[in-house]
């Protein structure tokens, strides 16, 4: 071996024993980094874009951290009111009125679609935990309308310190009905979008 080989692997040696000295890679008495989960600012929505009844976002009624969302129904569909339930995550987001001059806890708002006449009048949210169960309707079945439009609206509004992720949100099948435009009571197929803390 020349004298070459064996200062190298000399140097080789010693530089392995002084990382096994030291714990092996440097850095051992560093505390390790602590990572601060993003703290969302906003609601995002995304449409859906398949089933009978829709669940949408109306933008123009929205801000970054209220959504307000409509059902809407077929185009083919006539009818003369709508009940359904919504689940959401409590911890992450609250059912608000739509609009901060609504009376205290309503919690829903007519849309475009019916006429409810004078008071009092068919239209009741009720809220308890994260479950909205809302009712919409005209009084009496005489006089159908199109349901291809806002049937009724909510809101949600997203808590303080939130992380950023996905908010689970789902609509009750079993209890999510339609009253038709023969005057039949009968389930109604209601598909939400996919929401999010950002």
């Amino acid at each position: 071996m020349t004298p070459t080989h064996k200062l190298l692997t000399g140097c080789a040696l010693l530089a392995l024993a002084g990382l096994l000295a030291c714990g092996g890679g440097g850095g051992g008495s560093s505390a390790p980094a602590t990572v601060t989960p993003a703290t969302a600012t906003s609601l995002s929505y995304t449409d859906p874009t398949s089933s009978t009844f829709l669940l949408r976002k109306n933008p123009a009624l929205s801000t970054p951290t209220h959504l307000v969302l409509e059902l809407v129904g077929p185009a083919s569909a006539t009818g003369s009111g709508v009940s359904a339930s919504f689940t959401v995550d409590a911890t992450k987001v609250a059912w608000v009125n739509v609009a901060a001059s609504d009376p205290a806890n309503t919690f829903v708002q007519n849309g475009t679609a019916f006429t409810l006449g004078a008071s009092p009048q068919i239209l009741l949210g009720r809220v308890a935990s994260g479950t909205l169960q809302v009712t919409a309707a005209q009084k009496g079945t005489g006089s159908p309308v199109s349901l291809n439009a806002p049937l009724l609206r909510i809101a949600l509004d997203l808590k303080a310190s939130q992380t950023v992720g996905a908010v689970p949100f789902s609509a009750d099948g079993t209890k999510c009905q339609v009253l038709d435009g023969t005057g039949t009571i009968g389930p109604m197929a209601v598909s939400v979008g996919t929401l999010a803390a950002q």
